[in-house]
């Protein structure tokens, strides 16, 4: 089953309902306190992602359910990233280096950005180093991108290295990683779609 779609923006329009809504569909599902909590960390990063690389932007926010399992989806059309927009994603790092970007979502982020980048600025080193290998699709023709955190999570456990390592060891000191079943992230031309599945046992 679906909830209604909400419309927010990342001036935080429409965000507030989304997350009453998105509580309220965990008390009627039956979900603990705890895990109500836990539904709502993952709709509010949902937005997280999608306010640091947008710019007078809205974007579709509805909730796919079926008893405790739940699938969240944002998704909004960006028509362009500019040069500004980039620096305002990129200052998610002290330095407002790509190299220095920490934490697994400013890497989700950064990946984001990079993908809508207009060509002459180039990709980032994050969406052509490890971080690619969660894109089960890679790029396409059509200028279909996919990337899943789990496809990146198996990855990452088979690859050697200390890149290897550090990239591990985010994942395991990510609260949204470790609750979530799986990330994704969609991207069409300007279509940025994020989901976010969980299913409470």
């Amino acid at each position: 089953m679906n909830t209604e779609t909400i419309i927010v923006n990342n001036e935080g329009q429409g965000m507030k309902e989304a997350l009453s809504m998105t509580e309220k569909l965990g008390q009627n599902q039956g979900l603990s306190v705890k895990e109500q909590l836990h539904l709502r960390l993952l709709a509010e990063e949902v937005f997280s992602m999608m306010r640091t690389i947008t710019h007078d932007v809205e974007a579709d926010y509805h909730v796919e359910y079926e008893g405790k399992s739940f699938r969240i989806f944002l998704e909004a059309e960006v028509d362009e990233l500019t040069r500004e927009m980039r620096k305002t994603l990129l200052s998610v790092s002290s330095s407002g280096e790509n190299s220095a970007v920490h934490g697994f979502l400013s890497k989700l982020k950064d990946v984001i950005g990079s993908v809508l980048l207009p060509e002459d600025e180039g990709p980032s080193m994050l969406s052509t180093g490890l971080i690619s290998m969660g894109s089960p699709s890679g790029y396409h023709s059509e200028g279909m991108y996919e990337w899943s955190m789990e496809q990146y999570r198996a990855a990452i456990k088979a690859e050697q290295g200390e890149d290897a390592e550090d990239a591990w060891d985010e994942l395991e000191k990510s609260i949204v990683a470790n609750i979530a079943d799986d990330i994704s992230i969609f991207i069409k031309k300007t279509d940025v779609k994020i989901e976010i599945k969980k299913a409470f046992t």
